[in-house]
């Protein structure tokens, strides 16, 4: 009865909650007692017929239970919707505007990423003479001082490197004097209407911060290496998770994409230096200082994802390491400034650092069984369906229901596996203070071949390997017993269910070429283009635009050579350039020299176009 009446009620309520969303917070009740029980009738499945099955089972039990309190804290941060009144510049009284600094920080990223994200800042559609650009440099180049002389911006570095960022932000703090500061990384290319987006709510005079999403107009690598059309595994957190934990003030500061009331972070301090996630604890400083954190889920800034494996264990075993820093340094639980949902918020955060430890219990779990035939479950297939069927079903239902846009449980899964070797490591280094080097992701990686990268696929490969063995072993060791068939069956698919994502995660290792280091942008509108080659006129229309080339859709077909010299003339701009590629009516040219000026008109309409690879669309 049970388990018709649960199902049921989920199903039903699930239905209702489609087509009248005020209907989640009943769903997520009822998930939430379905879970209840559920967890609590796990208790008695834990086996104590030896220490070994004893051990074992609480260990699992131990995970599910960490992965309930994940997923109620989910649920919770989405029982309050997020409703953002618009600001603009016109919301501040008697005609005022704020004065802005816009500090990119840098330390030894590529000029060339920086030159794109210093024009784009320097040509924000804000008035000139109220906000200024400067270079944070911890690299310390004479080569880019060089550039911001050219580009007319200013440049700020120091004599050390003490405390990262956070002290590459506080020594720009100490230089500068607007009633605002913008923070954007290298990579980040912010839209022409960043700021007149973001300084309106700035009239609100309790502001401390403003933030927007971190987006990406590249590939990530499972949608690069695997070649699905999918959102970008940050989306779920940058769209969707930081517009419900801004519906309680909670908003996560992620580093980049954000403006600041300078007095406000001046008045604490200045950014933290006791961890490498800067960015989270002062943003967590500030509204436990009483201060309003605002989330405004727009593409306003756009920036690079990281493209590789490796890449993206380095800048995840940071994030990891960061945000347990911050929780043991600043103590959550006993700061009286948070308040409750806001404590829940930034608990989270630890929990889903975690979560990656639960998930190689669970990845483990049926291949020990397999292996040893120690019991891990104590209980018949009929109760173990009878409970474990509504609290699968409910979990599956819910998180459809609030993040449908941007995750997918199976989605969800593949990237957990593939991730959870590698943060279950950075977890217990944080834990036993294993000091590590500060590593930078980079994001301008390019290589003409495939390659695979083991050393990261390692985990997986064994896992994988051990999965197949315990397969055969389990096999072999039923010998013709019946009475533990249904435990082997229910092992043998919850290990082929984990060796999916197994086989995933080996899969985006092996790494397609990267020929590019820079991403061709495509043109949304129309732009005319003529194309003046051997004193013959050609004409089309541009196809896409990058820092380093162009491709031109011609009207008509024709023959150029590669490397041939052509002048390309469109919006006013004379370019030469040289034939690169020619495929049927597209024609692919690089530049073959650009002044400052062509540079800023091309990044103009490089900025014009932008936008995330996938477009997740918020209502």
């Amino acid at each position: 009865m049970y388990l018709i009446i649960s199902v049921t009620l989920l199903i039903v309520v699930f239905t209702l909650a489609v087509f009248r969303p005020s209907l989640r917070k009943l769903l997520i009740l009822i998930n939430a007692l379905i879970s209840l029980v559920y967890i609590l009738w796990r208790i008695t499945a834990i086996p104590h017929n030896t220490i070994t099955s004893f051990i074992l089972g609480l260990i699992l039990y131990s995970a599910e239970l960490l992965g309930l309190i994940s997923f109620l804290n989910f649920q919770f941060l989405f029982t309050k919707r997020y409703n953002l009144i618009p600001k603009s510049l016109s919301d501040f009284k008697d005609g005022y505007i704020p004065t802005v600094d816009v500090l990119i920080c840098t330390y030894n990223e590529p000029l060339d990423l920086l030159k794109k994200t210093i024009v784009a800042s320097k040509n924000l559609n804000y008035p000139k003479s109220k906000f200024k650009v400067y270079i944070c440099d911890d690299g310390k180049r004479n080569e880019l001082k060089k550039l911001c002389e050219n580009f007319n911006v200013n440049y700020i570095t120091r004599e050390d490197n003490k405390g990262a960022k956070a002290g590459n932000i506080n020594n720009a703090l100490n230089n500068i004097d607007g009633d605002l500061f913008a923070v954007l990384d290298a990579d980040m290319i912010p839209k022409k209407d960043f700021l007149n987006k973001t300084v309106g709510y700035f009239s609100n005079k309790n502001t401390a911060f403003v933030q927007a999403p971190q987006v990406y107009y590249n590939q990530d690598m499972y949608q690069y290496n695997l070649s699905k059309h999918i959102p970008n595994e940050q989306d779920f957190f940058m769209r969707d998770i930081e517009e419900a934990r801004a519906a309680i003030n909670a908003v996560l500061h992620v580093g980049t994409n954000a403006v600041f009331n300078r007095q406000y972070v001046l008045d604490i301090g200045g950014y933290p230096t006791c961890s490498i996630t800067e960015d989270m604890a002062v943003g967590m400083l500030l509204q436990a200082q009483g201060y309003e954190s605002v989330f405004i889920n727009k593409e306003l800034v756009l920036g690079l994802s990281a493209t590789t494996f490796s890449e993206l264990v380095k800048q995840r075993d940071r994030w990891c390491r960061g945000n347990l820093q911050v929780i043991k340094h600043f103590n959550i639980f006993f700061n009286k400034g948070l308040t409750f949902p806001q404590k829940i918020a930034y608990f989270d955060g630890v929990v889903y650092w975690l979560s990656s430890i639960q998930k190689l219990i669970y990845i483990l779990c049926p291949i020990v069984y397999l292996l040893t035939s120690n019991l891990i479950i104590d209980a018949t297939i009929k109760d173990l369906l009878t409970m474990f069927t509504p609290f699968i079903l409910g979990q599956f239902l819910v998180f459809k229901t609030l993040s449908s846009k941007t995750r997918s449980v199976k989605w969800s899964h593949y990237y957990e596996i593939a991730m959870a070797p590698h943060i279950s490591l950075s977890v217990l280094k944080e834990l036993l203070a294993i000091k590590i080097n500060f590593n930078v992701t980079s994001k301008d990686i390019t290589s003409n071949k495939k390659y695979f990268q083991f050393k990261i696929a390692l985990p997986h490969i064994i896992i994988g390997i051990i999965t197949i063995i315990s397969w055969i072993v389990g096999t072999l060791s039923l010998n013709g017993e019946i009475g533990n068939f249904s435990a082997y069956l229910i092992n043998i698919f919850w290990s082929f269910y984990n060796l999916l994502g197994i086989i995933t995660s080996i899969k985006v290792a092996y790494q397609k070429p990267i020929y590019r280091k820079s991403e061709r942008i495509k043109i949304s509108g129309t732009i005319h283009t003529k194309i003046i080659h051997n004193n013959n006129l050609f004409e089309g229309n541009l196809h896409d635009i990058s820092e380093t080339g162009l491709g031109i859709l011609l009207n008509s077909p024709y023959n150029f050579k590669e490397n041939s010299l052509v002048t390309v003339e469109f919006n006013n701009i004379c370019l030469n350039c040289k034939v690169n590629r020619v495929n049927k009516n597209l024609l692919g040219l690089t530049y073959v020299s650009l002044t400052d000026n062509n540079y800023e008109n091309i990044m103009d309409i490089y900025v014009n176009n932008i936008s995330s690879h996938y477009n997740t669309k918020i209502s």
